[in-house]
């Protein structure tokens, strides 16, 4: 295949395992995208039905406060309406008054009202009397109709017969002033009206303001005020403020003034809020929430998928399992299962989820798959549904085909049960073909140390004759034939002497290696007993010292022959065991002590250590190094196995010590450094320590006998 095939295949494999993975993402993206949107929109939507109630609040709050001033204005105008009217009503009554009596009537008036700038009366239009005269010289004299811009407020009030309120205008004597004009009329001696003139009140337009509190007002407001008329004929006046306050939705209230109807607006300074106080803060904690459910909604997308995918290589592991595989939960229902398992169970239909333990056993039993409970059915179904309850409770079942399988069952925390079945068919033939050899084996073994063991000790009995063969009669009888021939006794005798010390050297030398060839059946002899199962011990009461002197006495010569010291130190210390098996594995420990020590000395000490009795060998020889000391105890291990290895052995002496020590309930160990010495321990029970429990037995026994 080429580079660029290559490289295509592996970008196809890529694609083809990217697929799936970006597809869910995708998904995931689409649905945050969507849950998204959603969230905005109720968050958008909240934020509008709270700036609506919060604008509402205003509007009622301003509205509340617009009524209050157009309260205060309403009555601060009635009132000076009310005297206005009382003024021109006296006036007309007296037509002809002087000066100072309309100076005495407008003092009242004027002292009433301190904005009040003149009071001025006008008999057909034309400015007669003005009070205070002072500083409004300029108006006596006024023809109301040269004025252009007052003419049409002046004759729309003399044409209605009510009064106008105009403003604010330029007035002649300078300044800015609200004008309220009253016409006045008086009667014919037949009780018709006729027009006498018109009566003015000159308000300075600031003062006024501020005596109503606008100006206080206007702090917090944009206001319109506006003199719309009490007819269409008038065009609306702007007593105050700008009518662009009209386009921004403002709240309008109308005073019903007898001269004429003003119209009052206001929103607040600026306009209506366009947001509530605090929308970003409250926007930040929105977004702030929505990201955090965005992102938990992701987090839990994700362990779902994730779950998923787990789900899936669970489901894809089990059924790759070359076992069966099952689970059921707390209630004994199947929640899993593979292919295999339900192949053992018999491809039965109650293997599906959600079936009972219960069932799927009984159906089996039911179809005979289970031979060996044909016939008592109940009772094995008891003894195998009793192994849910008991952890590691292993057992093997023979089904119907012939096939052997191991049904593991363990029982979780939560109450579930997992399970497998193995088939152990093969292993089981495997097992029975390897019990078979290890009996043979053992069989030979037995065998050929009868075999073995009946000629050498045949050999090691004659060379043990043979080395004392000056005893024998024939060695006598030639001893007395040479005697009598006392020519050749000088010759001959020396010759026979040195023979006969010849012969006694090899026979020792051959029962030395017979003694050691027989030792080494005999080891070989118990491993193949321990490896069997067929090692016995003769249990007996014994103490210490009876299993120790006796090996002590046996060691001594041979110890003592290689120019070491033997000690010992016993203590009377009751024991239940083989005391011969006892004694074979102190001759090892103190035999391997003189095999590896070349000066110096071995001891053997007894003691106790709680319910335990310590029989320790120690010895100053080469010791063992650290890498080998965990392995002394493994059978065949030598730390030189080469074969010109300056020690022998066949290095199961340690290895049968520590089986034989386990035998009676202990075990062994072993301390060493290099170069100084070791120390092997055997650990075995006391006495009391084994008797204890085999009395709880008695007494077990003898309650149940009760």
């Amino acid at each position: 295949m080429s580079k660029p095939q290559a490289k295509r295949r592996y970008k196809t494999q890529l694609s083809f395992v990217a697929q799936p993975k970006l597809r869910r993402l995708l998904a995931r993206g689409l649905l945050v995208g969507f849950v998204a949107a959603i969230m905005i929109g109720i968050a958008y939507k909240i934020e509008d039905l709270s700036f609506q109630s919060y604008l509402r609040d205003q509007k009622l709050e301003t509205t509340v406060k617009v009524i209050e001033i157009r309260e205060k204005i309403e009555a601060d105008v009635f009132h000076r309406i009310l005297d206005l009217n009382e003024l021109a009503t006296v006036l007309g009554q007296n037509p002809d008054m002087s000066p100072t009596e309309f100076n005495l009537k407008a003092v009242d008036f004027l002292m009433a009202y301190p904005e009040v700038k003149n009071i001025a009366a006008a008999p057909d239009l034309f400015v007669e009397m003005v009070f205070p005269l002072r500083g409004n010289e300029a108006i006596i004299g006024l023809d109301y109709r040269q004025n252009e811009e007052q003419f049409a407020g002046v004759e729309e009030a003399i044409r209605t017969g009510e009064g106008i309120i105009t403003g604010p205008v330029d007035l002649v004597q300078g300044g800015r002033g609200l004008i309220m004009r009253k016409p006045v009329f008086t009667r014919t001696p037949t009780g018709i009206k006729k027009p006498w003139g018109i009566l003015s009140v000159v308000l300075d337009y600031d003062k006024f303001m501020e005596r109503i509190g606008i100006p206080e007002f206007e702090k917090e407001f944009d206001i319109l005020i506006r003199n719309v008329g009490t007819h269409n004929s008038m065009p609306a006046e702007v007593l105050l403020g700008s009518p662009a306050i009209l386009n921004q939705n403002p709240i309008e209230l109308a005073f019903n003034f007898p001269f004429g109807n003003w119209q009052f607006a206001a929103t607040p300074n600026g306009g209506w809020p366009v947001h509530r106080p605090g929308h970003v803060a409250g926007w930040f904690q929105r977004g702030l929430l929505i990201t955090f459910c965005l992102i938990t909604l992701w987090y839990v997308m994700s362990l779902l998928d994730r779950r998923r995918l787990a789900e899936k290589l669970l489901s894809t592991g089990i059924e790759a399992i070359d076992h069966g595989f099952v689970m059921f939960d707390s209630n004994r229902r199947l929640v899993a299962f593979n292919k295999k398992y339900k192949q053992l169970a018999g491809g039965s239909g109650m293997v599906r989820i959600g079936a009972l333990y219960e069932d799927i056993v009984k159906a089996n039993l039911d179809a005979g798959l289970i031979p060996d409970a044909v016939g008592r059915e109940e009772e094995w179904y008891a003894e195998w549904s009793q192994r849910l309850d008991i952890k590691e409770a292993d057992k093997e079942q023979i089904l119907a085909d012939g096939r052997t399988i191991r049904a593991y069952d363990r029982p979780m925390e939560d109450g579930s049960v997992v399970g497998l079945r193995i088939d152990i068919s093969d292993l089981k033939k495997a097992q029975i073909a390897a019990e078979a050899a290890n009996k043979a084996k053992t069989d030979f073994m037995g065998v050929l140390s009868h075999e073995l063991r009946t000629p050498l000790t045949v050999i090691l009995g004659h060379a043990q004759l043979a080395k004392n063969f000056r005893s024998m009669p024939a060695y006598k009888k030639l001893l007395a034939e040479i005697e009598t021939h006392p020519e050749l006794t000088q010759e001959v005798e020396p010759k026979l002497d040195a023979m006969s010390d010849q012969i006694g050297k090899m026979m020792e030398a051959i029962e030395r290696s017979g003694n050691h060839l027989f030792t080494l059946i005999s080891e070989i002899l118990d491993f193949a007993k321990i490896d069997s199962g067929t090692l016995s011990m003769d249990m007996e009461p014994a103490t210490a010292c009876d299993i120790v002197e006796p090996v002590v006495e046996q060691m001594r010569p041979m110890v003592v022959h290689k120019g070491l010291r033997l000690d010992a130190q016993c203590a009377p210390l009751d024991l239940v065991g083989d005391s011969k098996r006892l004694q074979q594995v102190l001759i090892n420990l103190i035999g391997n002590a003189s095999k590896f020590t070349d000066n110096g000395t071995i001891s053997v000490e007894v003691a106790q250590e709680g319910d335990d009795i310590l029989f320790k060998v120690q010895d100053t020889g080469i010791g063992i190094p650290k890498e080998h000391l965990s392995r002394v105890f493994e059978a065949f291990h030598q730390v030189d196995s080469t074969s010109g290895r300056k020690y022998g052995g066949t290095g199961l002496g340690l290895a049968i010590s520590r089986d034989i020590a386990r035998a009676h309930g202990g075990d062994m160990s072993a301390s060493s450094i290099e170069g100084q010495g070791s120390t092997f321990t055997l650990r075995i029970p006391r006495a009391e320590a084994v008797a204890k429990p085999q009395e709880a037995e008695e007494h077990e026994i003898e309650a149940l006998v009760a």
